[in-house]
């Protein structure tokens, strides 16, 4: 059966607010570029061509952007999952327990962006045999998943590995799901106490960042400007000043890193470190820093 993948796309992006009451988060830009067409481009390079995603906040623009590149992308068949209320990371599986009734699914937060091999964790979630196989790294903010060997034993704050917000779930699982089943901590630790298996893949030299803050989304672009990671299909740039196409002012300065898509205006004067604008944004004088400028219009 071919590999298929699940986005989580629902929710409401408090921790980007304001930003996020305009645009959704897995719509937000990477180098100019979609966090959204970033993780499609990388499952239609993995083999995945049947993809569902979850919809709620603002889901008339995700499906516009949906349907568009489905037309220029024919191969790929997406199916749209709208939930009435926020029904979390688990309960969205439960809700589009259709799409899973096939077979394992690799399921992916609409918020992470990676360069990790996503075939590599579908295989050790067909070889494991848990019902569900979690992506993990060792990073100690995060960390809570405890792990023997390959199998998940629970989880306790500050100890054992971090979730990244990738799996690949089972039929098994999304069978064992209760209506009220809403996140995932509490309902794996349920899981786990019934005696169903949970895997966990640790995986090691790859890059990973959930774009979920402001100041975690500017480090994803300082990361990829600075030439610290490179993440298919983004182009790495050649320096960490990107203007493409801005309309600059007199006497404006560039410090630290910047990425201006086009038809960007900066006002005469202005002095810019750690900014990124989106296409059509408008930038007053002044000093400004760690920013993001959207247009007004979106």
């Amino acid at each position: 059966m071919p590999p298929r993948a699940f986005i989580l796309a629902a929710g409401y992006g408090t921790r980007l607010e304001p930003f996020t009451r305009k645009i959704p988060k897995p719509l937000f830009h990477i180098l100019g570029v979609p966090l959204l067409k970033v993780i499609f481009e990388q499952l239609r390079r993995a083999g995945f061509y049947k993809i569902g995603l979850n919809l709620h906040h603002l889901s008339s623009k995700i499906a516009t952007f949906v349907s568009s590149y489905q037309r220029k992308n024919p191969d790929l068949e997406i199916s749209l999952y709208y939930e009435k209320e926020i029904l979390g990371p688990v309960g969205a599986l439960y809700g589009a327990q259709e799409f899973f009734i096939e077979g394992p699914v690799l399921v992916i937060n609409g918020d992470i962006l990676t360069n990790f091999p996503l075939n590599v964790l579908w295989e050790a979630g067909r070889r494991w045999g848990g019902v569900a196989t979690l992506l993990l790294h060792y990073c100690p903010p995060f960390n809570k998943v405890l792990l023997e060997g390959e199998r998940i034993k629970g989880f306790e704050t500050g100890k054992g590995f971090a979730y990244t917000g990738l799996q690949v779930v089972t039929p098994d699982l999304v069978l064992a799901l209760k209506p009220q089943d809403r996140d995932l901590i509490p309902t794996y630790t349920r899981l786990l106490e019934e005696g169903l298996p949970i895997c966990g893949l640790v995986g090691t030299s790859f890059y990973w960042r959930d774009i979920g803050t402001l100041s975690s989304y500017l480090a994803a672009h300082e990361d990829l400007l600075k030439a610290r990671a490179v993440v298919p299909p983004l182009i790495p740039p050649h320096n960490p000043y990107v203007i493409r196409g801005a309309r600059i002012g007199k006497d404006v300065i560039f410090e630290d890193w910047v990425f201006l898509e086009p038809g960007v205006e900066v006002k005469e004067g202005a002095r810019l470190r750690r900014v990124v604008a989106w296409a059509g944004a408008k930038i007053p004088a002044g000093f400004h820093k760690d920013a993001l400028f959207l247009p007004e219009k979106l």
